[in-house]
């Protein structure tokens, strides 16, 4: 009888799992308001040429943090439920990995995604090996998880695409492990990997300089690795360097992932705040992403509490009040890293505006720091503050300025599906003669 009892609890916990995991991917297919519109997969636009024929200039992309496919191999003695898989057989990818989003299965995913702080330096849980998909390739950008359900630079590799480009030749990623920064050996070995990149499809395409367009914080890994490369090298290789929704100043934003978890993008209903914040913790990224003292000053609390207000400059004892001890340490490991810096190449600068932005969070009594805080919105593009945003503008190259308006053209990830933002990108790279008279429906083909 206790046998039976047993088997049938462990019965009933595998039918709630495929349960759970049934309607969480079927409620994904479906959600268009994730991420503030970041699901729009049918959003993709496709650009038709006119008779146009001849080499392109090469484009290499490079993500944002959260951007880049991410596959693991584990071979472990100990996981934290006895549904978790001890071996894993292989690579299987764990970032974007929806289904391991489930109950109990959740916590097996926090385990491989976190980062240990060991002897100064950030490394993977033990018995835990990661790998991105393809580097080089890009199919470990194009979309964060493996059906394809979150399309991230899809949009924009199909539009290229059909305008005459061709995957891993004249269209290239240089994805990357978000977790680290460029001062960890991952890191380094990403910037030494990404020179080799460029200077490959400089080649491969007779010798065309390569355009870089960078995302979000790939802005930030972009411009450390002009810092490692002479100007000689830059006039040979680099034709222009096009920025969309930079973070160059830091984002306010990252603190609550800090303080309480970052949950704004995945289904409250599926995972709290502290769970997804012990990863996020463990991240070093998530650290160079806290807002700079540059921007904003010392009489500009950007966390109010029940006792007490905290500004930029106030970082280290807020994790301390926090009861985040290794907190400060963390932000350390992240300050010799480059804040920023003149890049010496044309640089293009495309963001979007007029969004709530978080610029300040307030705690009311008993939550802090475990539950959520409410949001003080300021200007931005709903991830990454205003001021932050502009200091592309100070780029002594600067070509041009290009901003959109609005959630659905300029919001942090929609802005990537924004037909007349890729439009803005062929017009540059390729510049051909534009139908004015083409609109601007989902799926509309737009004739250059």
């Amino acid at each position: 009888n206790e046998y039976k009892s047993y088997l049938s609890m462990k019965l009933c916990n595998i039918l709630l799992f495929l349960i759970l995991n049934t309607v969480l991917v079927s409620a994904i297919i479906n959600l268009r308001q994730f991420d503030n519109s970041s699901f729009s997969s049918d959003a993709t636009v496709r650009i038709k040429t006119t008779g146009r024929t001849g080499p392109v200039d090469p484009v290499v992309l490079v993500p944002g943090i959260f951007g880049s496919q991410l596959y693991a191999w584990y071979n472990k003695t100990y996981v934290p439920h006895y549904i978790c898989s001890k071996d894993s057989k292989g690579y299987t990818i764990i970032w974007l990995c929806f289904q391991c989003m489930v109950p109990k299965v959740i916590d097996c995913w926090v385990e491989n995604m976190q980062l240990n702080f060991t002897n100064n330096e950030f490394v993977n849980h033990d018995n835990v090996r990661t790998k991105v998909n393809n580097f080089g390739g890009t199919e470990g950008i194009e979309c964060i998880d493996s059906k394809c359900y979150y399309p991230y630079f899809k949009a924009i590799v199909e539009s290229f695409v059909a305008a005459g480009y061709e995957r891993n030749v004249s269209i290239r990623a240089a994805p990357y492990d978000f977790r680290y920064g460029p001062n960890t050996h991952p890191g380094k070995a990403y910037l030494q990997n990404l020179r080799r990149l460029i200077e490959q499809t400089y080649t491969l395409n007779g010798g065309r300089q390569v355009s870089i367009i960078a995302h979000s914080m790939g802005n930030l890994y972009t411009m450390e690795f002009f810092k490692t490369v002479s100007s000689k090298w830059k006039n040979k290789y680099i034709k222009r360097y096009m920025s969309i929704s930079g973070v160059f100043g830091g984002s306010v934003k990252s603190i609550r992932a800090l303080i309480s978890g970052e949950t704004e993008s995945i289904p409250r209903v599926l995972v709290d705040g502290s769970t997804v914040r012990a990863f996020q913790r463990s991240f070093q990224s998530i650290y160079w992403l806290l807002p700079r003292s540059r921007l904003w000053n010392d009489s500009e609390p950007l966390v109010y509490t029940e006792n007490r207000n905290y500004t930029v400059d106030q970082i280290d004892e807020l994790f301390r009040d926090a009861k985040f001890k290794t907190g400060p340490a963390l932000r350390k490991s992240t300050l010799d890293m480059v804040d920023f810096v003149d890049v010496d190449v044309p640089v293009y600068c495309i963001h979007g505006t007029d969004i709530p932005t978080a610029a300040g969070f307030r705690w009311k009594k008993g939550y802090f720091p475990d539950y959520e805080p409410q949001q003080i919105d300021g200007p931005g593009d709903g991830t990454v503050n205003e001021r932050s945003l502009l200091e592309c503008t100070k780029f002594r190259q600067l070509r041009y300025h290009k901003v959109y308006k609005g959630v659905k053209n300029g919001e942090h990830m929609q802005i990537l599906l924004n037909p007349d933002m890729i439009r803005y990108l062929l017009e540059v790279i390729l510049p051909l003669p534009v139908d004015k008279d083409q609109h601007e429906d989902e799926g509309q083909f737009l004739h250059f």
